[in-house]
């Protein structure tokens, strides 16, 4: 978030998307395993402060440009979803796969939409901050089950270093029935005299 005083507009929006975040299961998971290392607390509240940088970035854009709080350039909840999930796949190493984001993304924006819609950062927003807030501190200390699915190997993904392959990765043939390579030089064949004994040459020293 900016360094910059904020509206009590965004503050409720950061307090809200900081509650918000804390109801995913799957965050507090990887916060409680420590997933994203020693900081993974500290990586949490950074992960807010990016999604409450989208929104006040974008609000900005639109006041400079004259769109105002009716511009078409909205901040789509698809985007928030997926700037999540590619925080939780850098930042902790975990690929979602339920729609636990999507509702995320979607809670966000509309939260978002009311805080902008409205005179005073009140009523409804506040309602939503607050409930968020209320439900986020009831399951504080609550430790999560994780229950982990493991993904089949596709069949030869791994396979003995020994196959048969030249230094292209191309498999050779298998050739059966024929002479090795000749790595060495090969033996002199023996001599045989004229009686037929083997003349034995004996290695100088």
């Amino acid at each position: 978030m900016s360094s910059t005083t904020l509206s009590p507009a965004l503050v409720l929006f950061a307090r809200g998307v900081i509650a918000r975040l804390a109801l995913w299961e799957t965050l507090t998971l990887a916060v409680q395993e420590s997933w994203g290392g020693p900081g993974a607390k500290e990586k949490r509240t950074w992960m807010a402060g990016v999604v409450v940088d989208i929104f006040e970035e974008n609000q900005s854009n639109r006041t400079s440009s004259g769109a105002g709080s009716s511009g078409e350039s909205k901040i789509d909840p698809e985007y928030v979803e997926d700037t999540l999930l590619q925080i939780m796949a850098d930042e902790f190493e975990v690929h979602i796969e339920d729609d636990s984001a999507e509702a995320l993304g979607k809670d966000i924006v509309r939260l978002w939409e009311v805080i902008i819609g409205q005179s005073a950062a009140t009523t409804v927003a506040e309602k939503m901050v607050e409930d968020w807030e209320s439900r986020a501190e009831r399951t504080k200390g609550r430790k999560i089950q994780a229950h982990f699915e493991e993904t089949p190997e596709e069949e030869g993904e791994w396979e003995d270093d020994d196959s048969n392959e030249d230094e292209d990765g191309e498999e050779e043939p298998v050739e059966h029935n024929h002479e090795a390579p000749q790595l060495i030089d090969r033996k002199k064949e023996p001599e045989v005299d004229e009686d037929g004994f083997t003349l034995v040459s004996r290695r100088r020293r």
